[in-house]
C-alpha cells in the first residue's frame, strides 16, 4: 500500500504537458554540399527516422519525465503506424494522435552538411492532416488538466489561436516555439497569438522577424531581441543562439545563459530538445537560470547524434553534462526557484 501511494504521488508530481505540431518521417541525407539546379550530389548516408517538431517535442518531454499528450495527425499508412509506435514506446499518450484514413504521412528531406548544419525540403501541412474543429473540442479537457501547452507554427495560426484561448480559459500556460520561420505575410496572424503566450522561444531569425512584425524595427543580438519582445508584454522570452546558448528576458532580469561545448553531428531537433527541457523544468518550478542551463544542456546533447528524434536526451544525460561543466546540480525539482 505504501508503494502504491508513493507511486501515485510520483505520478501526480510529473508535469502534464500537451504538445501540438507536426509528426512526419525524416529522410536524412548526409551531403558535402547543397546541389545546384540540374546537379546531382552524392549522399554518404541515408537514414529514415521519425521527426517533425511536434513529435520531437513530445518525445523529448516524455523522456524527461513529463506526462505528455500529442495533438497531431498523420496518414493511416506504414509511416503513420511507425510514428504512433514510436510515441507509444516512449510513453507519449496518443489518444489525440490521429491517423487519417486515405491520407499520406508527410516526408521531409533533411540535408545534413559535414559540420552538422541542416537544410530541409518539405511542404506545409496538407489539408487532410490539418486539425479539425472536432479534434480541438476533443482535446479541450486534456488541455484544461495540463500544466503547459506547447505549440509550434507547424500548426496554422488560426487553429493555434483557438487552442491558446482554451488554455487561457483554464489558466494553463502556453509556450510557443515560432518555427518554422513564418512568412512575412503570416506575421499579422502570428501577432494575434502573442498575447496568449507565456513563454516565447524563437531562434535569432524568428525573433528578428517577430520584432519586425511587432513594429520594433530591425534588431539584432539575442539579448536585445529578447528584451524587446518581452517589452511587448510576453512574460518570458528565451532567444536561442545555437552553440552560444540563449538570452532570457523576464520581469526579473535579462541575462545570457551560455551554451555547452559539443561535437556537432546534426543540428536537427536541437531546438525541440531545448524547448521541452525548458518546459519540463519550468513546469516543475525551476527558476529561469536553472531552466535555461538545463535546456542548453539538452540542446548540446541532441546535436551529437544524427537524427532529430534519435538524439533526444534523458534527464540523467543532461545532469551529466551539467556536472561535467562543474555546474551545481540543476535537475529540476518542484519549488527550485532561483530568480
Amino acid at each position: 500500500m505504501v508503494q502504491q501511494s508513493g507511486g501515485a504521488k510520483a505520478e501526480a508530481d510529473r508535469p502534464r504537458i500537451v504538445v501540438t505540431g507536426n509528426a512526419v518521417m525524416d529522410l536524412l541525407y548526409r551531403v558535402r554540399s547543397l546541389p545546384k539546379w540540374s546537379e546531382a550530389v552524392p549522399a554518404s548516408d541515408v537514414t529514415v527516422l521519425p521527426g517533425g517538431k511536434g513529435l520531437n517535442q513530445a518525445l523529448a518531454a516524455a523522456r524527461l519525465g513529463a506526462q505528455v499528450h500529442l495533438l497531431s495527425a498523420a496518414g493511416q499508412d506504414q509511416w503513420g503506424v511507425q510514428l504512433k509506435e514510436t510515441l507509444v514506446g516512449n510513453g507519449v499518450d496518443v489518444s489525440h494522435f490521429l491517423l487519417r484514413e486515405g491520407a499520406s504521412t508527410s516526408p521531409v528531406a533533411v540535408l545534413v552538411a559535414p559540420d552538422g548544419a541542416t537544410a530541409f525540403i518539405g511542404w506545409k501541412q496538407p489539408r487532410p492532416l490539418r486539425l479539425r474543429d472536432t479534434d480541438i473540442e476533443a482535446v479541450r479537457p486534456v488541455i484544461g488538466g495540463a500544466n503547459l501547452l506547447m505549440a509550434t507554427l507547424e500548426i496554422s495560426p488560426a487553429i493555434l489561436l483557438r487552442l491558446f484561448q482554451i488554455a487561457a480559459e483554464s489558466g494553463v500556460s502556453v509556450m510557443l516555439n515560432p518555427g518554422p520561420t513564418p512568412d512575412l505575410a503570416d506575421l499579422p496572424e502570428v501577432g494575434k497569438l502573442l498575447p496568449y503566450v507565456d513563454i516565447l522561444v524563437p531562434n535569432l531569425e524568428e525573433a528578428a522577424l517577430l520584432a519586425q512584425g511587432a513594429g520594433l524595427g530591425r534588431l539584432d543580438g539575442a539579448e536585445e531581441l529578447a528584451a524587446a519582445l518581452h517589452g511587448t508584454g510576453i512574460p518570458v522570452v528565451c532567444v536561442t543562439d545555437a552553440g552560444q546558448g540563449c538570452a532570457v528576458a523576464s520581469d526579473e532580469a535579462t541575462f545570457r545563459s551560455p551554451g555547452f561545448p559539443s561535437r556537432v553531428q546534426d543540428t536537427t531537433g536541437a531546438s525541440d530538445a531545448f524547448c521541452s527541457a525548458l518546459a519540463v523544468s519550468r513546469s516543475l518550478g525551476a527558476g529561469l537560470r536553472t531552466a535555461a542551463a538545463y535546456a542548453n544542456a539538452a540542446g548540446a546533447l541532441t546535436v551529437r547524434t544524427v537524427g532529430s528524434s534519435s538524439g533526444l536526451p534523458d534527464a540523467r544525460s543532461i545532469q551529466r553534462v551539467l556536472s561535467e561543466a562543474k555546474s551545481s546540480p540543476v535537475t529540476p525539482a518542484r519549488g527550485d526557484l532561483d530568480e
